[in-house]
């Protein structure tokens, strides 16, 4: 026998080891990585909170400065430009201070287009700055029409109290600016500002620092006034739309940390207000970048643990090899035991439980050898008694053979007399039918015939008595004498009449004759056919034809109407629509039917006699319905009877073969076992629907409708 492929010990310890230990390491890796993102991730947080706080505290004080150096001028002023002198701002040191100009800017209440286009006074300007930059030098109006460009918003300006805004124009090689506004004199709608252009330079220096971080400065309407990228400044780029400014612009605190989402990049930021004109220092940094230290760590941790668990896997691998190779040694023992070689010992030179394993092993192995010895004592013994007991047993065979055949003859008989009593039963309905028919004919022609010959008779008589009597002349001479019974008329014309009607009468009873003769052979047939299939009723007749249902019917009721209406019965038909067609033998279904029909009729008979309930009048009818859709439909015949019904005890057991609560004249029992048979032998089948005594007894009749396409086919 082959032996089936099997994983070994030392495979499974090495597994087990490897399993464990790549666990732990996973684990443990698992859970520094854990603890390493969450620290990195808060210490990321604390850098960019840092950072903002320190960039704002920067800003706050370069701004401050410049502020403060324009309240002290409009303190000095009181609010009255002509009181502005190039004493006083000379005194300011304004020029030192990093400032570009210096102006007024007048909001007249009377102007139509105030809004549009205020009055413009350039105080003072320090266009050292502006040389480096071929704007400005193309154009030395640059900075009155920097007002035109950027405007100030008044109200703001009177409403915050300070304002600034980068004033970078677009155009290529601009300078970089920044405006500050104070409010001067007035109100919103009809008052002065105070404003003065700076260099971007000092902020974009604080911003510029190396790092992961990006850095950025907007003021209270988003625009960047300085960034670690400078391109954002140049562009006057509108940072609004940033989730981090967003969050500072409708933030209630000064300070906050956040995580959010840009695009696909996940961020780590914090802002910072700083206190002056809304603006808003940010720090943000992309945790992909943030954390490349650490998933450069992690590759290097994880490549350390493979080497551990390589190296603990060849170090388990060296030590199962001393505990798989004794077990290798049992199993090649095994083997060879089973093979018959019981003089095989296992040596096993270790002091642990393998070696107390292989001890008992080997007791085992010699116990075996003992054991084997005696089986074959034994099996020589056994030959013998088996040889004794075959001959036996040949001996009983013959006995069991003879005893066999005796019951295969016994079964013939049974099977023979089961035949007989299901023919039996089937001819009694054709039979029946004949004997009905005959009846009638006796009744009826020979009682009419009696009559019409004794009229002839009676004529023939007279003739003959008249023509002894009087000869020919005398004859003829009477049968022209008057008729008494038909005034008007001869006695010869009368005779004729009777013989007319006796011509006529005796036609008539002639051609029912020929139909009732028909009927007889065709029932006779009928017989023939059953007692024929009868001899083969193991197998059910393969003559399938495409029938007419309706048809089947009405010859079926046509075949029984005689002894029904002699038992004062009445029979109807109820059809559907149309014209189902079945695929079934034509006889086999007469047979069911006329079954059906007959035992309704002798049901309602011993009712009658027993006095049980049964309708007024008695009746037997059978329905149609087609069901099903047009892939697959099925024809259900009701057979009906208002009979005394069936007790709940016979209904189930009416289709069992050898049922019956008929006399032995009356029938075998084996009549609906047969018709079931039948049914089901076309797809067909019958079940008992429903019993109410004296109300209505319903056995329901199914079989798959053939399509009209199968008609040419022949049979299904």
């Amino acid at each position: 026998m082959a032996i089936p492929w099997r994983i070994s010990i030392r495979t499974k310890i090495l597994a087990v080891l490897s399993v464990l230990l790549m666990s732990a390491v996973g684990l443990y890796l698992a859970l520094a990585s854990r603890v390493f993102y969450e620290d990195k991730t808060l210490l990321i947080y604390e850098l960019n909170q840092n950072g903002v706080r320190s960039l704002g505290s920067d800003v706050e004080t370069q701004l401050k400065r410049a502020f403060d150096k324009l309240h002290i001028l409009a303190a000095l002023s009181s609010g009255d430009a002509a009181k502005i002198s190039r004493q006083s701002i000379d005194v300011l040191a304004l020029e030192k201070s990093g400032f570009v100009s210096l102006g007024l800017l007048a909001l007249d209440s009377r102007n139509a287009n105030k809004s549009l286009k205020p009055a413009v006074e350039l105080l003072a300007s320090w266009p050292k700055f502006m040389e480096p930059y071929s704007a400005y030098v193309k154009d030395p109006d640059y900075l009155k029409r920097l007002r035109e460009r950027v405007p100030l918003p008044f109200p703001e300006i009177f409403k915050q109290g300070a304002w600034v805004r980068n004033s970078t124009l677009p155009e290529a090689d601009s300078p970089p600016l920044m405006t500050l506004a104070i409010p001067f004199s007035g109100t919103a709608e009809n008052g002065t500002v105070l404003y003065a252009d700076l260099p971007l330079s000092a902020l974009l220096e604080i911003f510029s620092r190396n790092g992961i971080a990006q850095t950025y400065l907007t003021d209270s309407e988003g625009y960047a006034l300085a960034h670690s990228d400078p391109v954002s400044i140049t562009n006057a780029k509108h940072l609004r739309a940033d989730p981090l400014i967003q969050a500072a612009l409708n933030s209630k605190v000064r300070s906050e940390m956040r995580r959010f989402q840009e695009g696909n990049v996940t961020f780590l930021g914090s802002f910072f207000n700083v206190g002056i004109g809304g603006l808003v220092v940010a720090s943000k940094t992309a945790s992909d970048e943030a954390f490349t230290a650490a998933r450069l760590l992690m590759h290097k941790s994880v490549l350390y643990a493979a080497l551990v668990v390589t190296a603990v896997f060849l170090v388990a691998l060296f030590f199962s090899h001393s505990l798989t190779v004794p077990i290798e040694r049992l199993v090649e023992a095994t083997r060879r035991i089973a093979q018959g070689q019981f003089d095989h010992s296992v040596a096993v030179s270790t002091r642990d439980e393998l070696a107390v394993l292989a001890n008992s092993f080997n007791l085992m192995t010699r116990d075996l050898k003992t054991s084997h010895e005696k089986l074959e004592e034994y099996s020589r013994d056994l030959e013998k008694k088996v040889a004794e007991r075959t001959e036996a047993l040949e001996m009983q065979n013959v006995a069991i053979k003879e005893a066999q055949e005796a019951l295969v003859r016994t079964t013939r008989l049974a099977s023979v007399g089961e035949i007989a009593g299901r023919a039996a039963h089937e001819v009694l309905n054709p039979l029946t039918n004949i004997t009905t028919r005959a009846e009638k004919l006796k009744l009826q022609n020979l009682e009419s015939g009696k009559q019409d010959l004794q009229l002839l008779q009676e004529i023939a008589t007279a003739w003959a008595r008249e023509y002894r009597e009087n000869g020919q002349a005398g004859l003829l001479q009477s049968l022209n004498a008057p008729s008494s019974a038909h005034p008007g008329k001869t006695l010869l014309e009368e005779d004729l009449e009777n013989i007319q009607a006796i011509a006529a009468d005796s036609t008539n009873r002639l051609n029912g004759l020929q139909g009732d003769l028909d009927f007889v052979l065709n029932e006779s047939g009928r017989i023939s056919r059953i007692v024929n299939g009868m001899r083969q009723l193991t197998r059910v007749s393969g003559n399938r034809k495409q029938l007419e249902a309706h048809a089947l019917l009405r010859e079926s009721l046509a075949t029984m109407q005689d002894i029904v209406t002699k038992h004062s019965i009445a029979t109807e038909l109820n059809l559907a629509a149309g014209n189902p067609l079945i695929s079934a033998e034509h006889d086999e279904l007469i047979q069911v039917l006329s079954n059906l029909i007959r035992n309704s009729m002798q049901a309602i008979q011993e009712a009658r006699a027993g006095g049980k309930p049964v309708g007024d009048p008695a009746r037997i009818w059978m329905e149609t319905s087609v069901i099903g859709d047009s892939l697959e439909r099925r024809l259900q015949i009701r057979f009906c009877d208002n009979g005394p019904g069936i007790t709940a005890e016979n209904a189930e057991r009416i289709f069992e073969p050898s049922f019956t609560t008929k006399s032995l004249q009356e029938g075998t029992g084996l009549g609906l076992s047969i018709c079931r048979r039948f049914l089901r032998a076309y797809e067909g089948d019958i079940i008992l629907e429903s019993s109410e005594p004296g109300t209505r007894t319903v056995f329901l009749i199914e079989f798959p409708v053939a399509e009209p396409a199968e008609r040419e086919a022949g049979h299904v």
